[in-house]
Formats: structure tokens, sequence, C-alpha cells
């Protein structure tokens, strides 16, 4: 009998651990219907705004390759494609498990403002999400860092990437923090400026997100996001991240099975999307239970050679598929 209790202790302290979730999912261009003002957003509108704004044709031979002036010309991003994909990107975030409830977190690159966000939250994921966050940045195309919480938000601030004194004209860091049932969660939005640019920048972005991780007392610090690095850069901004495990790192040594990255670039997978914890967490990461969501109908067959199965990004021309990145999630204990 005297074993039996510290055993049914054990057994009852485990089963209300409770968990927190979290998704990043990078979704391709996610863009409303409207122009922005001061905002280079003219690939992504109907034919008819395009045709009233001034100066379009100029901009769009400066476009760089046939195919990008084509489509800057010619796509025409309607309200009925719009609201395709907003459709289509809620299915992948709804398909994190088979409640079909969604993570209680997701971070979101490549959108818009808060207006597409608000229509992703109303409209796709419809009552799941009520509470969301976005910050417009220096960007100019115009997209920005969402998030969309089950949690409330206690603040939010958006950080803009800074080097020798001048703003860069890029998305910055997007900082929340959560109350998670009493715990304090710090989210940071990342996404880093493209390989375009010089490897410096995404260095400042490192030396930036640690900074601002140091100055956190929450129960759990976590950055996630498209981080636009590659192992080949030299030298590596993830260098400059001291106080941080990388998430897909060390799931990779509990499971060897996970998908091999979350983008396909020229016959190559690599994970420019990552989730990055503070060790100064308190949380208890579960690597068991990490995911490359790499679902069946998110996919297809490359025809350009590999054969192997891609994400299936959104052709905007005729208004299916989903992003050219799939999303990664990860799972914390308290």
């Amino acid at each position: 009998m005297k074993f039996l209790l510290p055993m049914l202790f054990m057994m009852s302290s485990l089963s209300y651990a409770k968990t927190f979730k979290l998704m990043q999912y990078n979704v391709e261009n996610l863009f409303d219907t409207r122009h922005d003002q001061n905002k280079e957003d003219y690939v992504y509108l109907p034919l008819n705004v395009k045709n009233r704004i001034p100066g379009m044709n100029e901009y769009c031979a400066k476009q760089g390759s046939p195919f990008n002036v084509n489509q800057c010309l010619n796509l025409d991003w309607t309200e009925p494609k719009l609201q395709r994909k907003l459709q289509n990107i809620a299915q992948v975030i709804r398909s994190y498990d088979n409640s079909g409830q969604g993570p209680d977190v997701v971070v979101i690159e490549e959108i818009e403002n808060r207006n597409v966000l608000n229509q992703l939250a109303t409209q796709g994921l419809r009552g799941l999400y009520r509470f969301q966050v976005l910050l417009e940045g220096e960007d100019e195309r115009g997209i920005d860092i969402g998030i969309l919480s089950k949690y409330p938000v206690i603040s939010a601030q958006r950080y803009p990437l800074v080097i020798n004194g001048q703003r860069v004209g890029t998305r910055g860091i997007t900082g929340v923090a959560l109350n998670v049932e009493g715990k304090t969660v710090a989210v940071f939005g990342n996404h880093w400026p493209s390989q375009s640019n010089p490897v410096q920048f995404r260095e400042a972005s490192a030396r930036m997100l640690n900074e601002l991780a140091k100055q956190s007392r929450a129960d759990l610090i976590v950055a996630a996001g498209d981080f636009n690095t590659l192992p080949t850069d030299v030298p590596s901004p993830f260098n400059h991240l001291v106080d941080f495990v990388d998430a897909e790192r060390e799931a990779r040594k509990v499971n060897r099975n996970l998908h091999p990255g979350t983008h396909f670039f020229k016959g190559e997978w690599s994970s420019l999307d990552h989730i990055f914890i503070h060790k100064s967490s308190k949380m208890k990461p579960r690597f068991d239970r990490f995911q490359i969501m790499n679902r069946p109908f998110i996919m297809k067959r490359d025809e350009r050679g590999s054969g192997q199965m891609i994400p299936n990004r959104f052709d905007f021309d005729n208004a299916t598929g989903y992003s050219d990145h799939l999303p990664m999630t990860m799972e914390f204990e308290y």
C-alpha cells in the first residue's frame, strides 16, 4: 500500500499536464485585393484596380525576369481567388491534429495586413482565434508578420531592424506576451531579410533577437518564423543565438523519420523556417511531438526532374494549392 499512493500521485500528476501548442507557417504572399498606399503590392491586385494605378506599367517593367514582368502586369488577384487561398491556408492550420481546432498560437509570415489576417481568423478559422496581432513594418511590398492566438495578448511590439543607425526596409521582429492560464509566454515572430540581402542583415536580426529574449522573464520564450538562413551562410547568423535551442535539431535526435525540410528549392530541401526555444524557459519542450507538416493534401509531385513530393504552392491563376513552405510545430508542457 505504501508504494501504491506515490504511484497514484505520479499518475495523477502526469494526467493533468497541460500542453501549449505552437505553429509557424510562411503562407507565401497572402495579400488582400486592395491597394495599400505607399506599398508596392501591385502584383497582387485585381486587373481592374491595376489598370487605374498611375505608373503601374513602369513599375512592372522593372521587375527583372519576363515571368515577373508578366505576373506583375497580368495576374488577376480577385476576391474569389483570395477567399479560396484563405480557406486553403485555414485547412492546413486545422490539420494540426485530428481535432480540427488548430494549435494554440500560429505565427504567420508573408501576410499583408491586419485586414487579411482578420479574414483568415473570422472566415477560414471561424471562432478559433480570438486574439490577432499584426504590426505594420517597413517592407516595401507590404508583407508583415501576423500572430493568431487562443490566449489573451498582454502586450505586443514590433522591433525594426536597424543597421548603422538606419532602419532597414524589412519586417523586423514582432514580439507578443501571452497569458497562458497564468503563465507568461513570450513569442517572437521572425521573417529575416531574404538571401538577396547581405548575410550581415540576418546577423543583425539574430543579435537583436538574442538581446530581446534576454530582457524577457517569461515562463516560455520562443522564436519562430522564416529565418531565411542557409547552412552555407558564412558567417552563420545562428552563431549569435547563443541562448537558444533549435527545436528541429533536437527533434531529429529522437525522431530520425522527420521530413527533410520545410522548403524545396533547386532540387534540395532546407529549413528556412525554425522554432528556437530560449534556454531559460521553464515549460518543458516535447521534442518527440515536433512536426514538419508534410500532410499529403498539401504536397504534389515535382515534375521538374526530382520526382519528389514537394509543397503544392498556391497557383495564382487557377486558385489551387497552398504555399511553397511547409508548417512547423512544437509542443510544450506545463
